[in-house]
């Protein structure tokens, strides 16, 4: 109901509260309130804190982004978070 999801690709299974852009969200990710997302992708049962903010982002699977965490890379340059991190 709050969310906003604009030219994305979303798996079944997935939570989202926030607002989500350009993007692709594999199965089971949670992306909590006020969390911004764009160009980013998103892998299996990963978990978006409360107003985070990625933007050019590849998470793997199993990962957690603390509440207001920001992860900005590039287009040329992405920030990559491998598997059951927690940044």
């Amino acid at each position: 109901e709050n969310c906003s999801v604009d030219t994305c690709f979303v798996a079944d299974g997935c939570f989202l509260e926030g607002n989500v852009r350009d993007s692709v969200l594999f199965r089971q990710v949670t992306v909590a309130e006020d969390a911004r997302i764009e160009s980013c992708v998103i892998m299996n049962d990963t978990v978006v804190g409360k107003g985070a903010q990625l933007k050019y982002v590849i998470l793997d699977k199993d990962v957690v982004v603390r509440p207001g965490a920001q992860l900005i890379g590039t287009p040329t340059n992405p920030v990559i978070v491998k598997r059951g991190e927690i940044v």
